[in-house]
């Protein structure tokens, strides 16, 4: 006698007792379970783990998750076996195993599942595993259609420029009306200056600013116009998301080639200031249309589906601007699954705005198939169906 609960109350009673639910052992046939390096438990994953779902065993070898990772198959099956526990004030039930908790994936045998769809499956028909959940499909499908920016188009300055005085006697540069940034390692070069020396030093004054530094070596200045540069870059405004790793391109002055090594002040990934892997050419007081390209992409829309980590990803406006077997590897902020900034496993390799993004929603399982139920030759979108590794 099934009777489905809404809050503590019981809703309907059936004639008959339910065939089963997903995770339900479908048959007495051997079994077998996933082991850990150690042989002990395995551990559900930072989001828990849902019974009745395929999961992915982490790098660790101990963590589980529901989220798949291209381009490997799911490690096991996750059965019912009572490990579920409800964490909600009057849940009436539930199939999530909480995170930290003991998880038994099995590896081989027959379960109970239900096809997710987009289909009807077939007996014997291949079966799917969803990157984002671990549900069974009916084919790999598209998981997500979206509107998308890879990279970002910055406004930055790089160096400085300010009134210098120097003595001959020293290597001491005072420095008054700075513009810019002044940072360990700049090239200077302007009134009185000569061989390019740069700057090892900052004695005093405002970090970057006004004040006294040393030179590399001697110089006279009277105090005419003086510029630096290097491999500071100063940004003011950030179109997305900048990510260390990326490759810069456009821009008076910046290095053709070079990449974001690191944050060194500002909100992350925004405005602030940045080290970039190859000095500037010329100090560059304000340049727009710098852009940044590598392992960020911000979904500005959403047509169809989640776009989810895990999930290969393609780009059908460019279609080597990101290469293959490049995956959706995490999202940094925004709606899950919808509107955000995300990286990927692989840098792109241009910086494109507007582009339309697909990605893969599952992975074909080759050692599982299915069974229709009570002889039938076929299951619906929403039914129970039999999974085995038996190959009957």
């Amino acid at each position: 006698m099934g009777s489905p609960l809404i809050g503590s109350f019981q809703t309907r009673v059936n004639i008959y007792n339910p065939y089963g639910v997903e995770g339900d052992f479908a048959s007495e046939n051997p079994r077998a379970s996933a082991l850990t390096p150690d042989g002990g438990s395995l551990i559900a994953g930072p989001n828990g783990v849902t019974i009745g779902q395929f999961a992915w065993i982490a790098a660790d070898g101990r963590t589980v998750t529901n989220q798949g990772q291209y381009p490997a198959q799911p490690d096991g099956f996750v059965h019912r076996a009572q490990q579920g526990l409800l964490t909600q004030y009057l849940q009436a039930a539930g199939t999530l195993i909480p995170t930290g908790f003991p998880v038994t994936l099995s590896v081989a045998g027959e379960f109970l599942d239900i096809n997710t769809g987009p289909s009807t499956l077939a007996r014997r028909g291949n079966i799917y595993a969803s990157y984002i959940n671990g549900a069974l499909m009916t084919s790999a499908g598209t998981g997500a259609s979206v509107t998308a920016t890879l990279g970002s188009t910055n406004t930055a300055s790089l160096g400085a420029t300010f009134t210098g005085a120097a003595s001959s006697a020293s290597a001491t540069l005072v420095v008054t009306a700075v513009t810019g940034l002044i940072s360990i390692g700049d090239t200077v070069s302007g009134s009185g200056i000569s061989d390019s020396p740069t700057i090892i030093s900052q004695v005093s004054g405002t970090a970057g600013g006004a004040g006294t530094y040393t030179l590399s070596k001697p110089e006279t200045c009277t105090g005419g116009t003086v510029t630096c540069f290097g491999s500071t870059v100063k940004v003011t405004a950030v179109s997305t998301y900048i990510s260390p790793g990326d490759t810069i391109s456009g821009g008076s002055g910046f290095p053709s080639g070079a990449t974001i090594v690191s944050q060194t002040s500002g909100a992350t990934g925004s405005t602030g200031v940045y080290t970039i892997s190859a000095p500037g050419t010329a100090y560059t007081a304000s340049a727009s249309g710098v852009t940044t390209f590598g392992y960020t992409v911000a979904v500005t829309a959403v047509a169809s589906g989640t776009f989810s980590p895990g999930q290969p990803v393609a780009d059908t406006t460019h279609s080597t601007y990101i290469v293959a077997n490049s995956v959706i590897e995490s999202q940094i902020s925004g709606v899950p699954g919808q509107t955000g900034i995300y990286t990927l496993s692989l840098p792109a390799i241009a910086y494109a705005a507007g582009d339309t993004l697909t990605t893969t929603a599952g992975i074909q399982l080759t050692n599982w198939t299915a069974i229709p139920l009570q002889g039938g030759v076929s299951t619906a979108v929403g039914d129970l169906v039999q999974i085995t590794t038996w190959g009957a």
